[in-house]
């Protein structure tokens, strides 16, 4: 179970990494083993503005001509209050009949909130992982696997999520012109800048172009587009001998009140040292908790813990009535015609592994 929980948080925290360090680039979610899924597929949609289609003119005066895209004002910093993000990648083409075929996926999404404390929520594919981080505890939970995997974000090897988020500013370098003005996007009237090759640090493929929003009110870059094109396409249901053009559009919104509220996911958020009747020793962690059972790590000797389990039990209506040391201490409890067992076994002589699961 230890092995199957670390697997599980490690697919997490890759995915979601791999979401950061696709800011500004096109790898498509194939790449990953996921089929795009279309619109009308799509589980949490995610409201991103399209310019070409519902750009709007609005008078007032415009940004400056040029911009420094090294300039540290045009991008939203951790530090900020509370913010959103999020990434969509949009793939036309042919399929294999020759028709034109359109398909968008969301890569994934995420909120930040600096105040009173750091609380950062992920999904990522359309929700099929969800990541949250309040302070320093990290839930995961993974679309069709029960229950909740958690652990110290502190202990994650690699740099935080939340400093992986903030990579555009690493994409892009130069100067970028003006090429219209008075645009709203994401709720922000802004001005569009035009990137080419020469702005980009690593050109996702042949580059068709790229733009960057910046919003008058702040002067931050609140959308990021790119459109590429694959020679062959790769994503899933269309022709591979034809060429797909691959447009992504990056979205970075403030939440100007920081009010974004992060909570534990449903499947996490049980009683502070409680899962359903079972105790949990203060201190645990790669707690995972799924139907019929509830497993984690402690540093204590299992001596300490079996005796915890010994004395917290009964207390709960639960008779114990069987041990044995074959692997680790096995304490078995009895309570209305049900059973579960205790396993603790020893990582070292300090820390322990601890399984309760229903017979």
């Amino acid at each position: 179970m230890k092995k199957q929980n670390s697997i599980y948080i490690a697919l997490a925290i890759i995915l979601t990494a791999s979401l950061a360090c696709n800011i500004g680039g096109t790898a498509p979610a194939t790449e990953v083993g996921q089929e795009p899924a279309t619109a009308a597929e799509q589980t949490n949609p995610v409201a991103t503005t399209d310019p070409a289609q519902e750009a709007v003119a609005i008078d007032g005066p415009a940004g400056p001509e040029t911009i420094d895209l090294t300039n540290p004002a045009l991008y939203i910093v951790p530090s900020a209050p509370a913010f959103t993000f999020d990434m969509t990648i949009k793939y036309n083409g042919v399929d294999t009949t020759g028709a034109a075929k359109e398909v968008t996926s969301i890569i994934g999404s995420a909120e930040v909130q600096t105040q009173p404390q750091i609380a950062q929520r992920f999904l990522s594919f359309s929700g099929a992982f969800e990541t949250v981080i309040i302070g320093d505890q990290m839930y995961v939970v993974i679309q069709g696997v029960p229950g909740c995997q958690t652990s110290l974000a502190s202990e994650i090897q690699g740099p935080s999520m939340l400093e992986s988020m903030f990579k555009l500013q690493e994409e892009i370098t130069g100067q970028a012109p003006r090429v219209e003005s008075g645009i709203e996007v994401n709720g922000y009237v802004t001005d569009k800048y035009e990137l080419s090759s020469e702005n980009i640090v690593v050109v996702p493929g042949e580059l068709v172009s790229a733009f960057v929003y910046v919003a008058r009110d702040g002067g931050f870059i609140t959308l990021y587009e790119t459109q590429g094109r694959e020679e062959k396409a790769t994503a899933p249901g269309f022709d591979p001998n034809q060429f797909a053009d691959i447009t992504t559009a990056s979205n970075y919104i403030l939440v100007e009140d920081g009010s974004l509220d992060i909570a534990i996911p449903a499947a996490c958020d049980k009683e502070a040292g409680l899962t359903g009747e079972f105790p949990v020793m203060d201190g645990a962690t790669n707690l995972s908790t799924s139907p019929g059972q509830v497993s984690y790590q402690i540093e204590k000797p299992r001596s300490e813990v079996a005796d915890f389990y010994r004395a917290e039990m009964p207390k709960r209506g639960w008779a114990l009535t069987k041990e044995g040391t074959l692997i680790g201490i096995s304490l078995v409890f009895t309570k209305d015609g049900k059973n579960v067992e205790v396993t603790v076994a020893s990582n070292s002589d300090t820390s322990s592994f601890v399984a309760i699961t229903e017979k």
